[in-house]
């Protein structure tokens, strides 16, 4: 689950801003806030998921599962760039 979180705010940040070059500095801070609003919309802890830890601070579980979902994306862009050519 936490795999495809980072692929879909991946695949929202580089759809949205991927090719605005003034953008370019701003993207880990366009990732977070796009993992912010996927996290709260559709309520994913990452402690629930992998360590089944019941949600009792639902804003500070969803915020560093976004804190989390972000990096991960982040890292997942520098793969793809990578490893597989793209751009």
């Amino acid at each position: 689950m936490v795999f495809t979180f980072t692929t879909l705010n991946e695949a929202i940040v580089e759809y949205l801003c991927g090719s605005v070059k003034a953008l370019k500095l701003y993207l880990p801070l366009i990732s977070l806030a796009t993992a912010i609003i996927l996290t709260f919309s559709f309520r994913v802890s990452v402690f629930n998921v992998f360590f089944d830890y019941p949600v009792t601070h639902p804003f500070m579980e969803f915020l560093l599962s976004a804190l989390l979902i972000s990096r991960l994306s982040n890292y997942l862009n520098d793969f793809v760039q990578k490893f597989l050519g793209s751009k």
